[in-house]
């Protein structure tokens, strides 16, 4: 992989996760106080779902450094070493944590009792999204597993090959 390429992959990854900081510092309580200005009702789910939101969003700032470390080694050629396994570790931990946020999120809206200006269908909208939310981050950190694996044979064929030459 290209220097240049990587920088480049880093810095869209730095401007992802100081943009989740922007977001969970100010555009995420600002919209909750907003909504719950304009329909008060909300006010009584208002913290609940920010503390959801903040918290997914640490969870993808989490795995946009373990990304950021693997391209690193994939450009300093050194993926192929036992210490990429534990930033696997950490994305698979960070898209596990994900999709419990996302699943305790599901849970929430199945049984909170939240208020709707209209006809129910943005609370729908919620419930359907976190929903498949879930199942969505189940199944990355399950293809993620999947490639830890994979890594962890290639570094084991490795190690032999070079006991070998």
């Amino acid at each position: 992989m290209t220097r240049a390429l990587v920088f480049f992959l880093q810095t869209l990854l730095a401007i992802a996760f100081l943009s989740g900081l922007f977001a969970q510092v100010v555009v995420i309580p600002t919209t909750a106080a907003d909504e719950a200005g304009l329909f008060p009702p909300y006010e009584s789910v208002r913290v609940p779902l920010v503390v959801f939101a903040i918290v997914f969003v640490a969870c993808l700032q989490v795995l946009a450094v373990a990304l950021g470390v693997m391209l690193q080694r994939a450009g300093d050629d050194t993926v192929f070493e036992s210490r990429s396994v534990t930033w696997t570790n950490v994305a698979i931990g960070a898209i596990t944590a994900g999709a419990v946020v996302m699943a305790a999120l599901f849970v929430y809206v199945t049984f909170a009792d939240i208020p709707s200006p209209a006809d129910g269908m943005e609370v729908l909208g919620l419930w359907m999204g976190s929903g498949a939310g879930t199942v969505a981050a189940v199944g990355v950190a399950l293809l993620v597993y999947l490639g830890r694996k994979w890594l962890g044979q290639a570094i084991a064929q490795r190690a032999e090959l070079e006991q070998v030459v």
